[in-house]
C-alpha cells in the first residue's frame, strides 16, 4: 500500500474524485504539460489522451497517432523530474494505449496502424524495470497484465495466462505498494489494477474469474462515494457477463442468464445518462439486443413475443445499435456491437445483411479479444446457415455440424485453461507461503533469478528427463555481459547492479515459460532451453540479445551480450561437460568482439570443464 504519511485530502466532492473528473478532459485538444501543473493534472490529462487513442474503430491511419505521441512526449518529459509513483502510472497508460491501438486492426481503408509498433515495447520494459528497481508491487501486477496483452495480441495464449497468472498471485499478496501520496489515490490505482486484470482475464475467456475483481473495484468505488468510478466498474460488469454469455452459447449451454443479468445492469445504467460518456453506452443497448429471444421462446420474465413483435424488436435494435463507425471506448465493446446487430439484422429477416456486417469485421483483422472473435465467426456461420434457400443446403449444414463439433472442443479446452489457472494459482500461492526460505537460499537475490544451486537441480532433472525420452534435445547458453567491467567502473557498481537487473528481466520476458534464465556468477547468465535444438536455441538466443541491445546503459550506450550455445540429444552427457562447451562458445564470441551468438562446434565427449555446483 502507500506510504504512512498519506493523507486523504484529495476527496472528490458531490461523489466524484479528480480520477473520475480526469476521463473528460480535453476531448480533441493537445496534450502538453503546463509548467507548474499539479500532478493530478498530469495524470488526468494522460488518462484522457490514453482514452481518446483506444477508440474503435479507427477513424483512419494518423487517428491515434497524436495522442500517442503525446503521451510519449509526457512520459519523456517526467522521466527526470516525476516521481516513480507518477512515472508508473504514465507509462502503465501509453503502454496500455499502444497495445489497444495495436490490437484494433485496420482502419476503414485497410490501413494498419503503425504508431503502436515499437511503442508499446519500449514503454513495458521501462514500466517493468521501474517497478523492480522501486519495488512498486502494485505496478508490477499492471506490468504483468499488460504483457498478458501483448502475448494475446501475439496471438500466444498460452505465455498470457502465465502472465495473468503472475498478476493474480501478486494482487492477492497482504500489501502492494504503489507509494501514491494518499490513501484515496492508492485505491484509485488498486482500483484500476483490478479493472486492467479483469479485462485481461475476459480477454482470456476467465470471465469466472474476472468477475469478483470487478467487485472488489466496485467496493473501493462505493467506500470512496466516488459514483462515476462505481458506475465504469458496473460497465466492465456488463462486458464480463455480456462475453461470458455468448461464450456458453457458443458452446451449447445455457447463456442467457448472464445475458439476463447484463441487460438488467445494463437497464440500471441507461436510466443515469450522466454517469458514463455517450460512447460507452452503445454496450448497453448491445446487452438488451443479446438477451432478447426469438419468436416463440419464453423472456427471463415467462412471455412469448409473437414473430411480428420479435421483429419490430430486432429492426429498432439494429437501428439504435447504429453503423459501423460508430465509436466505442475498447475493441471488446464494439465487438458486441456488431455482433448484437447482426444478431438483430437476422432476427429481422435480414441475414445479407447480418453477414456483411460480420465479414467487415472479420476484414478489419482485430487482434487481442480471441473469444470474441470466435464469437463473430459462430455468428457469420449461422447467419449463412439461416439463409433461405436450397442451394447449397447441404454444404451450409455441414458448415453448421463443423462448428458446433469444433465449439464442443474449444468448451473442453476452455475448461482446461480455468483448471490450469487455477492449478497455477495454488502452486504459486504454496510456494510464496511454504517455501519463502527455500525459494530464498535458491534465488539470486541481486536478479531473482535461480543461482547456481537451482541450476544444478534444473540440469539434473532435465538430463535425466532425457536419458527417459527418445528424440528429445535439450540446449543450454552461457551469457556474458560485454565490458561489465567498464560499467562498474565509469557508472557505478550501484548502476552496474541495476543493468544486471534489467538485463534479467529482459532475458526472462523474451525467452518461453519453459525455459530457465539463472545467474551463474557476476556479469555471466545461463539459459536451459529443454526441448530445443542447438540452431532454435540460438535462434531464440539471438531475438533475446536483440531484445537487450535496447537496453541503455546510462552513459549513451546500450547493453551487449556474448553468449555461446550448446546442445545435445544424448542422455550421457554430464551437466559441467555441457557447461564447458557452452562457455567455450561464449569466450569464442567475446574474442570476435563481443555482441555476438556463437554455437558450440564440438560433441558430447567428456571434457574437463566447468562444474554446476561451483
Amino acid at each position: 500500500m502507500g506510504r504512512p504519511e498519506q493523507r486523504d485530502d484529495d476527496a472528490g466532492r458531490d461523489g466524484v474524485s479528480a480520477r473520475s473528473a480526469g476521463h473528460g478532459l480535453m476531448t480533441g485538444a493537445a496534450l502538453t504539460r503546463p509548467e507548474g501543473a499539479p500532478r493530478e493534472t498530469v495524470l488526468a490529462l494522460a488518462r484522457a489522451a490514453a482514452a481518446r487513442a483506444t477508440r474503435v474503430p479507427l477513424a483512419g491511419a494518423a487517428g491515434p497517432a497524436a495522442d500517442l505521441t503525446a503521451l510519449g512526449d509526457l512520459v519523456a518529459r517526467t522521466r527526470a523530474t516525476s516521481d516513480p509513483a507518477t512515472r508508473a502510472v504514465l507509462l502503465r497508460e501509453a503502454a496500455a494505449a499502444h497495445l489497444a491501438v495495436r490490437g484494433a486492426g485496420c482502419t476503414p481503408d485497410g490501413v494498419e496502424p503503425t504508431a503502436a509498433t515499437d511503442g508499446a515495447e519500449r514503454l513495458l520494459d521501462e514500466l517493468v524495470g521501474l517497478v523492480a528497481e522501486h519495488g512498486l508491487t502494485l505496478f508490477a501486477v499492471d506490468a504483468e497484465a499488460l504483457l498478458a496483452r501483448r502475448a494475446l495480441l501475439a496471438d500466444d495464449e498460452e505465455s498470457a495466462l502465465a502472465a495473468a497468472t503472475r498478476a493474480l498471485t501478486q494482487l492477492d499478496e497482504q500489501s502492494v505498494v504503489d507509494d501514491a501520496p494518499t490513501q484515496r489515490e492508492h485505491r484509485g490505482n488498486l482500483q484500476d489494477t483490478y479493472r486492467l486484470v479483469a479485462a485481461t482475464l475476459t480477454s482470456l475467456g476467465l470471465n469466472e474469474v474476472a468477475q469478483p475483481l470487478l467487485t472488489r473495484a466496485r467496493v473501493i468505488a462505493e467506500d470512496d462515494g466516488d459514483v462515476l468510478a462505481a458506475a465504469r466498474c458496473d460497465h466492465e460488469h456488463v462486458r464480463v457477463l455480456v462475453s461470458w454469455g455468448l461464450r456458453l452459447q457458443r458452446a451449447r449451454r445455457d447463456g442467457l442468464p448472464h445475458l439476463d443479468d447484463a441487460a438488467r445492469r445494463a437497464g440500471s445504467l441507461h436510466a443515469e445518462p450522466a454517469l458514463l460518456p455517450p460512447d460507452h453506452r452503445l454496450l448497453l443497448r448491445a446487452a438488451v439486443s443479446l438477451a432478447r429471444r426469438p419468436a416463440g421462446t419464453p423472456d427471463g420474465h415467462g412471455r412469448v413475443r409473437a414473430p411480428e413483435e420479435v421483429a419490430s424488436l430486432a429492426r429498432g435494435d439494429a437501428e439504435a445499435l447504429g453503423p459501423d463507425e460508430r465509436v466505442c471506448p475498447t475493441l471488446a465493446d464494439h465487438l458486441l456491437g456488431r455482433l448484437a446487430r447482426a444478431r438483430a439484422l437476422a432476427l429481422a429477416d435480414r441475414g445479407d445483411e447480418a453477414a456483411a456486417l460480420l465479414d467487415r469485421v472479420r476484414a478489419r483483422r482485430p487482434r487481442g479479444e480471441p473469444n470474441l472473435l470466435l464469437a463473430v465467426s459462430r455468428e457469420l456461420a449461422h447467419v449463412i446457415a439461416d439463409r433461405r434457400g436450397t442451394a447449397g443446403l447441404a454444404a451450409r449444414r455441414a458448415l453448421r455440424d463443423y462448428t458446433s463439433d469444433l465449439e464442443h472442443e474449444l468448451w473442453t479446452l476452455q475448461r482446461a485453461r480455468v483448471l490450469s489457472l487455477t492449478t497455477r494459482l495454488a502452486h504459486e500461492q504454496l510456494r510464496r507461503e511454504h517455501g519463502e526460505a527455500t525459494a530464498q537460499a535458491r534465488t539470486d537475490p541481486l536478479t531473482g533469478l535461480p543461482n547456481r544451486r537451482a541450476l544444478d537441480d534444473v540440469l539434473a532433472d532435465h538430463l535425466t528427463t532425457l536419458a527417459g525420452r527418445g528424440g528429445t534435445a535439450l540446449a543450454i547458453a552461457m551469457v556474458d555481459v560485454d565490458r561489465f567491467k567498464t560499467i562498474n567502473d565509469r557508472m557505478s557498481h550501484a548502476h552496474g547492479d541495476h543493468v544486471l537487473r534489467q538485463v534479467a528481466d529482459t532475458l526472462r520476458r523474451c525467452l518461453r515459460a519453459d525455459d530457465v534464465v539463472a545467474r551463474y556468477g557476476g556479469d555471466e547468465f545461463v539459459v536451459v532451453l529443454p526441448g530445443s535444438s542447438e540452431i532454435a536455441a540460438r535462434a531464440a538466443l539471438e531475438r533475446a540479445a536483440l531484445a537487450v541491445a535496447g537496453v541503455p546503459v546510462g552513459d549513451g550506450s546500450c547493453v551487449s551480450l556474448s553468449i555461446g550455445v550448446a546442445g545435445t540429444e544424448h542422455s550421457g552427457v554430464t551437466p559441467g561437460t555441457l557447461l564447458a562447451r557452452a562457455d567455450r562458445a561464449m569466450y569464442e564470441a567475446k574474442r570476435s568482439g563481443g555482441g555476438a551468438v556463437v554455437l558450440d562446434a564440438g560433441t558430447d565427449t567428456p571434457a574437463e570443464g566447468l562444474a554446476v555446483g561451483g
